[in-house]
């Protein structure tokens, strides 16, 4: 009888560890390890998450594809959910969600399995005294937080009422514990000559940015109510103390002037320039901009550097026709990108972005792209597909469209337009592999999660009606876009977060594979 020498038996092991490793690479090379960690995936506020290798236009369908889990939270989610793949929390490694409720609660979620929070923390008590129909029963967390991986924090504005008074706080929250950082959490504050904040009359609806060590927040009201402004502040991101670095008021010699970007975040170039939308409110084109793309330097702290306004200002103001119902989109090579309540599609040139001409629009172009709504519109999500580069929106009152852009221009003419009118408006994000696989994932008001294939939109690959015993989403809110990552869908609703995947599909994990000599990789920390 043959008998391996101890030489050989270590050969052999060696052999099945390099196995054991190479189908690991494979298997987490094809899992993606995708983080998504601002609002819309990166500060050009895209929407397109590029690097899905698990999710076709071929596997998502009604036999193959469909709700994982779903868990319960204890309020509405507008902040879309954020994403952290492989991450040592709770005494392990798992890839996580975070979920943030307007009942001040944040949640830490195991993305895979679900199940209960890895951790959860309140952040004081939610507002009930605003006396606004717009959000209901309670203002808490609204705003998508932002993460910053390189100090394992995550970032999120909390509005608390405390007796007769109210407060926004900045938290600093470390991502595996919750505990707070950096001596949060910070109570927000801020003056400019002649105008002070107003925690109670202002809301934090727009989404987070981090851009070179500052945590940017915008602001706008609660139904048009009180006096109010628009607002940017910049808070440093740590390691130290946080503390305040910048303020800017959009309006201070006159009145509202709304950061809400339809829960967007201000969007940020690599040269260090950040673009928002206002609403209605004072304009003057000096100090005062209402109604306007803005572009701010950063460098010495926040200061108007370019800026556009539609020629018709003045009816939109009067009217309540926000230019800023949502936020820019930055696409390359270098241009940006919005929605007004109008319907209209503007396209500016950040180098020169137009001012004002009272006889026509002085940007690069501007046509209506969408019916007016009596809602908000969100902004649209670009996608460079394998012939063409995609622009898709949705607006209340209308259905869901796709435009060419040409590089230099958007074609006015819709290249797809969906059958679903969406009584108030929706979230859309897209995934692919590169040019590949394009789908476009959007929610509608009638609480239904749609996946269309993106080049030859509107085709619809899947929705959660198709199978609703096993699939249904529940109560959708509105605003809030769903995640893609790493195979999984993720959608914040009315009480829970609800994920979708491959049915039945097993997720390949370091942990999970193991030699038959008893060999066990070690975890990914």
């Amino acid at each position: 009888m043959y008998i391996a020498s101890p030489n050989c038996r270590r050969l052999r092991r060696f052999r099945r560890v390099v196995f054991v490793f190479s189908f690991a690479a494979v298997s987490l090379a094809a899992f993606g390890q995708v983080n998504v960690l601002t609002q819309h995936n990166d500060n050009s506020r895209a929407g397109a998450n590029t690097l899905e290798t698990i999710l076709t236009t071929a596997n998502v369908n009604q036999s193959q594809f469909g709700k994982k889990f779903a868990d319960a939270v204890d309020g509405q989610v507008y902040a879309q959910p954020l994403y952290v793949s492989a991450l040592n929390i709770a005494g392990g490694t798992h890839n996580v969600v975070y979920v943030c409720t307007e009942h001040d609660s944040v949640y830490a979620f195991d993305g895979d399995t679900g199940g209960a929070a890895l951790w959860q923390v309140s952040l004081g008590t939610s507002v009930t005294d605003q006396n606004c129909g717009d959000l209901v029963p309670e203002v808490g967390i609204t705003g998508t937080p932002v993460i910053d991986l390189g100090s394992n924090t995550l970032y999120v504005d909390a509005k608390t009422e405390e007796g007769a008074n109210h407060f926004h706080r900045l938290h600093a929250l470390d991502l595996s514990t919750g505990a707070e950082k950096f001596g949060g959490p910070v109570t927000i504050s801020a003056t400019v000559p002649g105008v002070t904040f107003d925690a109670f009359n202002q809301h934090q609806r727009a989404g987070l940015l981090l851009l070179n060590g500052v945590v940017y927040l915008a602001y706008g009201s609660h139904c048009d109510h009180g006096a109010y402004h628009g607002w940017l502040l910049g808070y440093n991101a740590g390691p130290g103390t946080i503390s305040q670095v910048t303020a800017y008021c959009t309006t201070p010699t006159g009145q509202q002037g709304a950061i809400w970007s339809c829960g967007m975040g201000p969007a940020a170039d690599a040269n260090g320039y950040i673009y928002v939308e206002t609403g209605n409110g004072t304009w003057d084109g000096v100090s005062n901009f209402g109604d306007s793309f803005i572009k701010f330097s950063t460098a010495g702290g926040l200061a108007v550097a370019d800026w556009f306004t539609p020629h018709n200002q003045s009816q939109l103001n009067s009217s309540d026709l926000d230019l800023g119902s949502g936020g820019p989109v930055l696409v390359p090579p270098h241009y940006v990108v919005g929605l007004g309540k109008t319907g209209a599609m503007y396209l500016c040139n950040p180098n020169n972005m137009g001012h004002f001409n009272a006889s026509m629009d002085s940007c690069l172009q501007s046509f209506i792209a969408s019916a007016q709504s009596s809602t908000v519109g969100t902004s649209p999500v670009y996608w460079n597909g394998p012939a063409k580069q995609y622009l898709f929106i949705s607006s209340g009152k209308d259905t869901a469209k796709s435009y060419q852009f040409t590089g230099t221009s958007i074609n006015p003419t819709p290249l797809g337009q969906g059958n679903v009118v969406s009584d108030r408006v929706g979230g859309l994000s897209l995934s692919s592999n590169g040019t590949a696989n394009g789908i476009l994932w959007s929610i509608t008001t009638d609480s239904v999660l749609r996946a269309y294939d993106a080049v030859n939109f509107p085709t619809e690959l899947w929705d959660s009606s198709q199978n609703s015993a096993r699939d249904a989403m529940g109560t959708y809110v509105k605003f809030v876009a769903p995640t893609i990552a790493n195979g999984k869908v993720y959608a914040g609703t009315a009480n829970q977060l609800v994920a979708y995947g491959l049915i039945n599909a097993a997720v390949p994990t370091m942990l999970q594979i193991q030699g038959s000599d008893g060999y066990r990789p070690p975890a990914r920390r």
